[in-house]
């Protein structure tokens, strides 16, 4: 009896110069090494890269695991049939997430692009990629003064005011701001409508916050996730607790 082929991703960038090249390197040389040393089932996977150059451009071809889609496309498939995630369903993908991202910080690495296109999903697990913004934070309790990185909808309110007021860069947790982002997601997924995130989106005011979560949510799930996501967004960064914090909270 033949074997069934098993079928890969090949995911190919065409970078301008060498120091991009190295940059990328670097990057994905991140991913790779925290695959190795933690064995972790929620970030993709990669089996092998090469580089090229052509003329006096660089192409990168990167094999990695194949997905069979992405958060963001599975939410939109969602929102157009109106098939919410059941209450266990939304759980999983919390705690699947928080779990991972907290494993990331506890090996000082930070993603900083955090968003429904970044996670991967294969085998109903869902995996975290594309890690081209991706720091190592070297102790430093994830503070950074660094330029801004992230998708604007998804960002912390910190990082959202920079931009807003054309700060190139900021100091700021970037930790704290990446769970920002994923609560960002968790209430999109919950809410399978981008409207809910631009109802909060510039707001400051944490009991109108709450009253939105609540107005949103409290139809179809408990108050065990109106909870966190008010903790995950919290306008205050000194207020949001961290990945290793979150893991610590979720007791559902």
């Amino acid at each position: 009896m033949e074997k069934k082929r098993k079928k890969y991703a090949m995911k190919i960038l065409k970078l301008s110069n060498e120091k991009k090249v190295e940059n990328y390197k670097n990057k994905l040389n991140i991913l790779i090494n925290f695959i190795k040393k933690t064995n972790c089932r929620n970030v993709v996977k990669v089996y092998g890269t090469l580089y090229e150059k052509i003329e006096e451009n660089f192409k990168c071809f990167v094999l990695m695991e194949l997905a069979q889609t992405d958060w963001e496309v599975e939410i939109k498939y969602r929102s157009k049939n109106q098939l919410f995630y059941s209450e266990n369903e939304l759980i999983n993908i919390i705690k699947q997430l928080v779990q991972c991202y907290a494993l990331l910080q506890k090996c000082n690495i930070t993603h900083r692009d955090v968003k429904p296109q970044n996670i991967l999903i294969i085998n109903n697990l869902y995996k975290i990629c594309d890690f081209g913004e991706a720091m190592i934070t070297h102790g430093k309790n994830g503070f950074i003064h660094q330029p801004i990185r992230g998708s604007e909808l998804y960002m912390s309110p910190i990082l959202f005011d920079a931009l807003n007021s054309h700060k190139r860069d900021i100091i700021h947790n970037t930790y704290k701001s990446d769970v920002f982002s994923l609560g960002m997601c968790i209430f999109f997924a919950a809410t399978l409508t981008f409207q809910s995130l631009y109802d909060i989106r510039e707001i400051k005011n944490m009991e109108v916050i709450g009253n939105v979560l609540g107005n949103y949510l409290y139809p179809h799930y408990s108050e065990d996730i109106v909870d966190i996501l008010y903790k995950m967004l919290q306008v205050e960064e000194k207020k949001r607790p961290d990945f290793i914090q979150l893991e610590r909270m979720i007791n559902f």
